[in-house]
């Protein structure tokens, strides 16, 4: 798996065109939008999925599905978000309790309203419908930011610029 990141204000889609061109050799990629609006590559032999936060864009692309979150920890903490956080995960990193379930809706290919309210996030461990999720979640801080991959087998998770 590789994660890429760019400072410059660049559109999600052409970053992830450039990398495909110059990383992996694919001169034209077409892109397509599963049913509930998830990005990917026309009979591509990678799977990437792409971020945004305060600024910087990550991707990150792999030869297996995958989802990828990332959250400037600098961030004021959204009060909303908070109080909707069971007892549990008020107790935890609230980057990471985010992070690790936007990575997971990511990687399932889900929204927010409808997968959020399912999950919760404790212990260190992501939970669906109480049960923990079947796919393998990794969590790192990277420069000021948290980030977590989901996928079906443990990811590294080393950002560079791109």
């Amino acid at each position: 798996m590789d994660i890429f990141y760019t400072d410059e204000p660049v559109a999600g889609s052409a970053f992830v065109g450039r990398i495909l061109q110059e990383r992996f050799g694919i001169a034209s990629p077409r892109f397509f939008r599963g049913e509930k609006g998830k990005p990917y590559l026309e009979n591509g032999p990678v799977f990437f999925s792409l971020t945004h936060s305060y600024g910087r864009t990550f991707a990150a692309f792999s030869g297996q599905e995958i989802g990828l979150d990332a959250e400037w920890r600098g961030r004021p903490l959204p009060e909303a978000i908070i109080q909707r956080l069971s007892p549990a995960e008020r107790e935890e990193d609230f980057f990471r309790v985010w992070t690790a379930k936007e990575a997971y809706i990511k990687f399932c290919g889900g929204t927010i309203a409808g997968m959020l309210p399912s999950l919760r996030f404790e212990h260190g461990v992501l939970l669906e419908h109480g049960m923990p999720v079947s796919a393998a979640l990794t969590l790192a801080d990277h420069d000021g930011y948290t980030l977590a991959v989901c996928a079906q087998t443990a990811q590294p998770v080393r950002p560079q610029p791109f």
